[in-house]
């Protein structure tokens, strides 16, 4: 595709975004789904909390410092950041397509096949997946995820049924 073309289609996507957005309709990439999926997100806060107060302790411990010595506050600064960023952008999710589940991890977005999942656990306060290929089970609570367990629920009892995945409420 051309430079100009490129441009053209950024510039009209900019456009229909901000007229849907004045009527309430989600923007053009959030409508555009290749597999029909459902994300449910939520907010990762303990770490967030841990590199904000190390932040916090890195101005406190090197205040006493010489003015030429920035680095240390450039390294607090920066902690400060990353938690922002982690709390803001970051977030842990759940994807929820036809025939597979992904969630985000620390290493990436990982996905699996329905086929590869061994039981899925529904509780009211946590869900918790249990593959097939290892003994990794994903886990998503209501208190550590900040994630809504009763939507999710909900879909993972709609999925289980439509894949034959053996199903455990508690």
């Amino acid at each position: 595709m051309s430079r100009k073309w490129e441009r053209m289609v950024k510039k009209n996507t900019k456009v229909v975004n901000k007229s849907r957005a004045k009527h309430g309709k989600p923007t053009i990439s959030q409508t555009v789904s290749s597999d029909d999926s459902v994300t449910i997100k939520g907010r990762n806060w303990t770490l967030s909390l841990f590199l904000f107060c190390v932040g916090i302790f890195c101005f406190i411990a090197f205040q006493n410092t010489n003015q030429d010595e920035y680095l240390y506050w450039l390294t607090g600064g920066s902690y400060m950041l990353l938690s922002l960023f982690m709390f803001g952008v970051r977030r842990p999710q759940l994807k929820i397509g036809k025939d597979f589940l992904g969630s985000r991890r620390f290493t990436g977005d990982k996905r699996v096949p329905a086929s590869d999942i061994k039981e899925i656990a529904l509780s009211s306060d946590a869900v918790i997946i249990s593959l097939k290929s290892s003994k990794i089970r994903w886990s998503f609570t209501r208190f550590y995820h900040r994630m809504d367990i009763s939507a999710m629920s909900e879909r993972l009892k709609e999925f289980a049924a439509n894949h034959a995945v053996p199903l455990k409420v508690e």
